[in-house]
């Protein structure tokens, strides 16, 4: 399932370019504007995600719809 082994160093241009499809795709399928804390919260988790071998955008925007909806999951138990 690793592309690669775990990196924390460099990101190459093709890398940022993958990131950012990734995080436009996210931010417009959330319906979140670029620059809030939610959308950090997505750059942080798709760096985080990249840093441990994710990088395929497929693979890098399901494991975003995971953390979301495990967060709203439990935003909706502690509202309730």
């Amino acid at each position: 399932m690793l592309d690669r082994p775990i990196r924390t160093d460099t990101l190459y241009p093709n890398d940022l370019d993958t990131l950012r499809a990734v995080f436009d795709a996210m931010c417009q399928e959330f319906a979140i504007l670029p620059d809030t804390a939610a959308a950090h919260s997505i750059a942080r988790e798709l760096i985080r995600l990249f840093q441990t071998g994710i990088t395929e955008s497929a693979m890098l925007m399901i494991a975003v719809r995971a953390r979301w909806q495990d967060d709203w999951q439990t935003e909706a138990s502690n509202a309730a």
